[in-house]
């Protein structure tokens, strides 16, 4: 499903305007990736936690030549299922505060946006949100059991990393 028809179909869910709609969305994905530069998890409930992990920099060896290259830390970002317990608090006030919207509003969103993307994937779909990410469903080898799996775009790939885009890998001299 595009952006834009994800957009409309998430409109209808939380009854807001497509501009409401597009504010949120974007706001969220700026705060996603700046949760994940920190390295704080953030719950959609109802679909999965989001979390970093910072990988350190690390030396590796070309085996046919022995030259070291030396490769800077990375962050890797990832979805995970949902604990039973999970609050949104922390995301809710962080969205209302950056938009100036509601607390009410930003509620209805966030649980509006977690129940579209659901919806959609249970229609055999996949959700691809700008700055965000691409939702499927994955099945298992028997077919029967099915999880939610998450692929960042490169957009939240680099805000995430941001922190290292200015080292290269370099060669050590012996």
């Amino acid at each position: 499903m595009t952006q834009k028809d994800f957009l409309a179909y998430l409109q209808k869910s939380c009854h807001f305007d497509r501009q409401h709609c597009a504010i949120l969305l974007n706001a969220l994905s700026r705060l996603m990736a700046k949760a994940g530069v920190e390295q704080i998890p953030v719950t959609l409930p109802g679909l999965g936690t989001f979390s970093s992990h910072k990988h350190p920099e690390y030396i590796k060896e070309d085996p046919a030549t022995g030259k070291q290259t030396l490769y800077p830390p990375r962050i890797t970002y990832r979805m995970q299922g949902e604990n039973g317990n999970a609050k949104q608090d922390w995301l809710d006030k962080q969205l209302a505060a950056s938009t100036k919207i509601s607390d009410e509003e930003v509620g209805r969103f966030v649980e509006a946006l977690a129940k579209s993307i659901l919806s959609i994937l249970a229609l055999g779909e996949e959700v691809n949100i700008k700055g965000i990410g691409t939702f499927c469903v994955i099945n298992s080898n028997q077919g029967e059991i099915q999880r939610v799996a998450y692929t960042p775009d490169e957009q939240m790939k680099e805000l995430v990393n941001a922190p290292f885009n200015c080292f290269e890998p370099v060669t050590i001299n012996q």
